[in-house]
C-alpha cells in the first residue's frame, strides 16, 4: 500500500535539492511532486458547507414529506400510522430538513479533505511543499531524505500534525 509523504521547507533551493536526492535514491519522478510557495490552492470550506448544508435540507425535508404523506394517511386509501393529518406531514418534513442539514454540512466537511489543509496553508503562506508518494516500506527512507536536505517537517499525510509558529 503507497503512502503520501510530505514535507515543508523554507526554502525552494532546499526543496528542489531534496527532489534531486529523492531521484537519485532511486524514487521515480513520476512519484515526487513539488509546490512551490503560493502555488497552492486552499479549498472554499464555507463553500462546501453552505453547499452541503443545502442539499442536506433540499434532501432531508424531501424525504420527510414524502415519510409523512405515507405515514399520514392523507392520499386517498391509506390508513392513517400517524394522527394530525397535514400536520405530522410537514413536522416530519421540518424534522427532515433539520437532519439533512446537520448530515450535510458534516458529510462535506469530511470530504474536504482536511488532513492535508494544514500542509495547503503552509504553501500558501511561502513556504515550499514536497510530496513523496512511496511504498510503505520505503516511507522512513524518504522522510529520513527530506529532513537530511533541509525540511522543518516531514511526516506521512495520515500522521497529525501541529502547525509550526
Amino acid at each position: 500500500m503507497a503512502t503520501t509523504v510530505l514535507a515543508l521547507f523554507k526554502d525552494a533551493g532546499e526543496a528542489e535539492a531534496a527532489v534531486r536526492a529523492l531521484r537519485s535514491a532511486h524514487f521515480e519522478s513520476a512519484r515526487l511532486g513539488i509546490v512551490h510557495a503560493g502555488d497552492a490552492h486552499v479549498p472554499r470550506f464555507g463553500w462546501y458547507a453552505f453547499i452541503g448544508s443545502v442539499a442536506g435540507t433540499v434532501g432531508g425535508a424531501l424525504l420527510g414529506l414524502l415519510a409523512g404523506v405515507l405515514l399520514a394517511g392523507v392520499l386517498p386509501g391509506w390508513s392513517a400510522a400517524l394522527s394530525g393529518g397535514w400536520f405530522a406531514v410537514l413536522m416530519l418534513a421540518l424534522g427532515g430538513a433539520a437532519t439533512g442539514v446537520v448530515a450535510g454540512l458534516l458529510i462535506s466537511q469530511s470530504i474536504a479533505r482536511q488532513g492535508s489543509l494544514y500542509y495547503e496553508e503552509e504553501a500558501s503562506a511561502g513556504r515550499t511543499l514536497v510530496s513523496v508518494h512511496a511504498e510503505q516500506d520505503l516511507v522512513e527512507v524518504a522522510r529520513r531524505i527530506l529532513l537530511d536536505e533541509g525540511a522543518f517537517e516531514a511526516a506521512p499525510l495520515d500522521t497529525p500534525t501541529t502547525k509550526a509558529s
